[in-house]
């Protein structure tokens, strides 16, 4: 009797092995990436949120578009940390002045003319394009400016 089936059905299993092995790391290698996508779309998710929701807060009362835009504007750099002093942060407001133009638009009452009732659709694509546009000049998305360290402080005990 020889060895020699015996040994090709060994090979054999074990290059299934490997490549279960292989395939195995590759799908948790895919899979941490499916992970890190997911959570960024959810963080930027709320990011967007909460700005839009200072952005927003900010427009209550304001009878014209100007007004609505001077404040909406300084909300949103006080949302992002900036002071909106340097040339990169004022041309980054222009481009998201017409996201707060939008949402004001949106509060003011439907005119007979108007052939619908304000949607959040046009804001939400007005913010879309302004965080294209960022994406495109500044080479990143947007949202990542917002990211906020959590600094871990040393636990003191104090008697």
């Amino acid at each position: 009797m020889t060895a020699q089936p015996l040994t090709a059905l060994l090979d054999d299993l074990d290059r299934i092995a490997h490549d279960a092995s292989i395939n195995e790391e590759n799908y948790r290698k895919e899979a941490a990436v499916r992970f890190r996508e997911l959570e960024q779309d959810r963080a930027f998710g709320f990011r967007r949120l909460n700005l839009m929701r200072t952005v927003t807060a900010a427009l209550d009362g304001c009878e014209t578009e100007e007004d609505a835009i001077l404040r909406g504007s300084t909300a949103f750099l006080h949302e992002l940390g900036w002071s909106g002093t340097s040339e990169t942060q004022q041309e980054t407001l222009t481009n998201f002045s017409p996201v707060i133009a939008a949402c004001w638009r949106a509060t003011q009452p439907v005119s007979p003319e108007a052939q619908t009732p304000a949607d959040s659709t046009a804001i939400i694509e007005k913010l879309r394009a302004f965080e294209a546009w960022f994406a495109e000049h500044r080479n990143g998305p947007f949202l990542s400016i917002m990211e906020r360290e959590i600094v871990e402080l040393p636990l003191v005990e104090t008697c």
